[in-house]
């Protein structure tokens, strides 16, 4: 059994989106805000420290980590109701006078963005959710995939399409997958997997799973030494899957009824590899879900946090998971134990 102390990590009006950050200072958890003039900053997961990245426009869909300075690259200006036309990826970093944002490219539409580490340097990974909306309900403008080597100085990014004719762009996972580097990308017309350059070659951008997919995430959770592949089924939908390799071919082997799925994370917490995931609508939940050897077992961790994002972390032994709870205005803190 598993048993959990909650706690609130931070207070942040319309968080929506938070990582966990790799620093010489320690382990920390950046969080950031959708709404408009909506915050960005780091916490000390250790001493509970914050500092301010930015205070607005707001706006963020996601972050990453670019360096160990805590130096990020992220998302500005989308905001509800796909008012999104202004989108755009930013770069932030720390100095001594405090924390810089740079604009790097207004990409209308971008939704999502990751840093990949290549042997020519780093590069901006770039989802567009779709590139024209006229309405809600108005999908028949696909989004693409596009690809830039970060500038180091003022230039200009340069991007690059390696993919398009993706209508509901919209999950996106970094990460491991079979020993490689790989970003996952969800979308209408399936689940991709975009795989840097290896030996002087190109991208390369291929077809995991061919239905719609809204989020994903990785990690061996059956402990056979393969990897599995967490899913949300359709756009926001009301199933999380697990899927498996049976004989070369993805299968599913475990559902988990959803409503408005949104939060996903799977990795290590307690020394097992588990994954978590929550939903935004009716009563909001947030399960975790681990394999105990002769199957699934979701642990219900609350009702009514309805969180947004979810991230899980080891921390001096212990073990936590981070919720951006959107609508509490708080990152809620899980100190997760056996009982």
């Amino acid at each position: 059994m598993i048993a959990w102390k909650r706690s609130v990590l931070t207070d942040l009006e319309g968080v929506y989106c938070i990582e966990l950050f790799h620093t010489p200072q320690g382990l920390k958890l950046a969080a950031a805000s959708e709404t408009h003039g909506g915050w960005c900053k780091l916490v000390d997961l250790a001493t509970r420290e914050e500092e301010v990245v930015w205070t607005g426009p707001g706006g963020c869909m996601n972050i990453s980590q670019l360096d160990e300075s805590g130096a990020l690259v992220g998302i500005q200006d989308f905001y509800k109701g796909f008012q999104s036309e202004r989108a755009r990826l930013v770069r932030a970093c720390p100095g001594a006078e405090g924390w810089q944002t740079q604009v790097l490219k207004v990409l209308p539409y971008l939704h999502r963005s990751g840093v990949v580490h290549t042997a020519q340097g780093p590069y901006v990974v770039a989802s567009t959710l779709c590139t024209h909306r006229s309405g809600p309900e108005d999908w028949s403008h696909p989004g693409k995939i596009q690809v830039a080597p970060l500038p180091q100085g003022e230039e200009e990014i340069q991007f690059r399409v390696i993919q398009e004719g993706i209508a509901k762009n919209h999950g996106f996972w970094q990460g491991t997958l079979d020993g490689c580097p790989v970003t996952l990308i969800g979308g209408s017309q399936g689940l991709f997997r975009v795989a840097p350059p290896r030996d002087g070659g190109d991208w390369q951008v291929d077809k995991l799973l061919d239905r719609e997919i809204s989020d994903c995430a990785v990690a061996d959770l059956d402990g056979d030494g393969e990897d599995e592949l967490v899913t949300f089924e359709g756009f926001h939908g009301d199933t999380a899957a697990v899927n498996k390799r049976v004989d070369g071919v993805w299968q599913i082997v475990y559902t988990l009824p959803m409503h408005f799925a949104h939060a996903i994370w799977a990795g290590e917490l307690l020394g097992r590899n588990m994954f978590a995931v929550g939903y935004r609508k009716g009563d909001g939940r947030l399960y975790l879900v681990e394999h105990d050897g002769s199957g699934y077992r979701s642990t219900l961790l609350e009702e009514g946090v309805a969180p947004s994002n979810v991230r899980g972390f080891v921390l001096h032994g212990r073990s936590y998971l981070a919720a951006a709870a959107r609508d509490m205005d708080q990152v809620v803190l899980y100190e997760l134990e056996r009982s």
